[in-house]
């Protein structure tokens, strides 16, 4: 499983094909002294080459082959020789078998420790492939979200309202829902992570539909043909706008919303996580219990976002816990009840200990300094549980607080970094448990991973 290097550092691998000359080896060696980090991700900063160009790069330098997986080509039975949070703590998934020896592509040539787990785990040999870690990463998001079940199919156990519907396309963030209609029975849908949900309809619908949509399917759909506009929304106290776009026939009709966000709306609220990060959080949650440290600077991004969460992963009908000691600012959210962490020590460990009763779906909690006992009392309230943390006094300007003990997940605020947008990224904070052999390495969330490159 160790691979030999070719002796050939990264940059004279791209100098021989032809990606750099000498003089932008020079200037990238400059601002690695200058800025630190390593050679690959100078050139990237300095917009010499692609990420992908010294992924391909170190593949060459460790004598590995590189691939672009595709979750279409990978064996489902080879996949699950590892959990989920296996792969997205190392960004790493076995993808084929031959024989006894199985194919791991991971998104670094130094991942062999994420070989030997594997090894020790199913006895196989294992060979690396190097891939670039957003397919990676969307690649175990489609095989596991494959799996689980009623994934795209009816969820036919109880019917919801038009609200109801929509309030769960917006809390999932989906670009796009949508009612069918066929022999007079209602259908809504809507995406999620790239899989359709689908509800029936209670029979109110239609009626619901003219009262929060203007202008209405009524006004602007004709009995037969095609139709397409911009209409205002009212749902949940909120109001958006929407693109609707409609198709009638005699045997029934589709209506298809989008919803067109306001940019001077976007830029007065705290980024959530990308879909993708949305999808991985859910199939962390699907897996077991999730314990998850929310990290940023400026702190204001993690302690807005932080009662949110639930909502974004959990949908209509959660219900979840927020503890803190000052009050909420946001208007009151669907499914989370606020209580105030207030008192002696004695009396609130106590009191957090009786509320484990009541078997909640989700707490969220803020740990300041001069409240040691409520993180610990609060991790056994649910089986999904996030964090924020005070800074330290005295720590480092830009710097996050360490993972508190018990967290196994970190969501951490990226800023904008050279070709890396802002975002939220997840990383991997503590041992996986019992069911894999724990690895020190991890995760890499969407960010380049490199390795040393001489």
């Amino acid at each position: 499983m160790e691979r030999e290097r070719t002796g050939k550092n990264i940059g004279r691998i791209l100098f021989d094909a032809g990606r750099i000359t000498e003089e932008e080896i020079e200037r990238a060696l400059t601002h690695q002294r200058r800025e630190g980090g390593l050679f690959g991700e100078a050139l990237v900063a300095l917009g010499l080459v692609r990420a992908s160009e010294v992924e391909w790069g170190l593949a060459s330098q460790y004598n590995l082959p590189y691939v672009f997986p595709e979750a279409s080509a990978v064996d489902p039975d080879v996949a699950r020789l590892v959990t989920v949070d296996w792969a997205l703590a190392h960004t790493a998934l076995p993808i084929a078998r031959s024989g006894d020896r199985v194919t791991l592509v991971v998104d670094s040539p130094l991942k062999t420790e994420a070989a030997r787990e594997l090894n020790a785990r199913v006895g196989l040999e294992v060979d690396l492939a190097l891939g670039p870690p957003d397919r990676i990463r969307e690649v175990i998001r489609t095989v596991f979200v494959q799996e689980r079940p009623g994934a795209g199919s009816m969820m036919a156990a109880r019917a919801l309202s038009l609200d109801e519907l929509g309030s769960l396309a917006r809390m999932g963030r989906s670009p796009r829902w949508g009612i069918s209609v066929r022999e007079g029975r209602g259908i809504g849908w809507y995406e999620d992570g790239g899989q359709v949900r689908r509800y029936r309809l209670k029979p109110d619908w239609e009626a619901v539909l003219e009262r929060i949509l203007s202008p209405s399917p009524g006004e602007r759909l004709p009995a037969r043909g095609e139709g397409a506009w911009l209409a205002q929304i009212r749902q949940g106290g909120q109001s958006g706008v929407v693109e609707v776009r409609g198709i009638s026939t005699s045997l029934g009709f589709e209506l298809l919303l989008t919803p067109r966000e306001s940019p001077s709306q976007e830029s007065n609220e705290v980024p959530e996580p990308d879909r993708e990060t949305i999808e991985e959080l859910r199939l962390l949650l699907a897996a077991g219990p999730l314990t998850l440290q929310l990290r940023s600077r400026p702190e204001r991004m993690s302690r807005e976002l932080l009662p949110r969460l639930p909502g974004l992963l959990l949908g209509e009908g959660h219900r979840s816990l927020h503890l803190s000691r000052r009050e909420v600012q946001s208007s009151p959210l669907p499914g989370v009840l606020a209580l105030p962490l207030d008192g002696p020590e004695g009396a609130t460990a106590r009191r957090l200990k009786e509320l484990e009763e009541f078997r909640f779906d989700a707490v969220s909690v803020e740990v300041e300094l001069g409240n040691p006992v409520a993180w610990p009392a609060a991790r056994s309230l649910a089986s999904a549980v996030f964090v924020w943390a005070a800074r330290s006094t005295g720590a480092a300007p830009g710097t996050y607080p360490p993972a508190l003990s018990g967290v196994g997940w970190t969501l951490d605020w990226r800023p904008s970094d050279g070709d890396l947008a802002p975002g939220w990224v997840l990383r991997r904070a503590a041992p996986l448990d019992s069911r894999v052999p724990s690895s020190s390495t991890p995760a890499s969330g969407r960010e380049v991973t490199d390795a040393p490159n001489g």
